[in-house]
């Protein structure tokens, strides 16, 4: 049995999936209410991104962990 650290998957800043994951709900939710925001009110949308995007690495900046959480692999021999 191999341990290894899962990959770290994040798009543009990741706002969207790391809000969906702090308040518990599906971040696609959350990029479909911005291209709708986007739409009726570009400056504000952009803005409001911005500012999450900002929020959302000085916690992850700020919580980041010294130490991995391992998973584990099974491989077959």
């Amino acid at each position: 049995m191999t341990t290894q650290t899962a990959p770290q998957h994040d798009n543009l800043l990741g706002i969207c999936h790391a809000l969906g994951e702090t308040f518990g709900f599906n971040p696609i939710v959350l990029r479909l209410a911005f291209l709708v925001g986007l739409v009726l009110a570009p400056e504000g949308s952009m803005i409001a991104y911005g500012v999450a995007g900002v929020a959302v690495l000085a916690s992850k900046l700020l919580t980041r962990s010294s130490s991995k959480r391992p998973v584990q692999v099974l491989t077959h021999a």
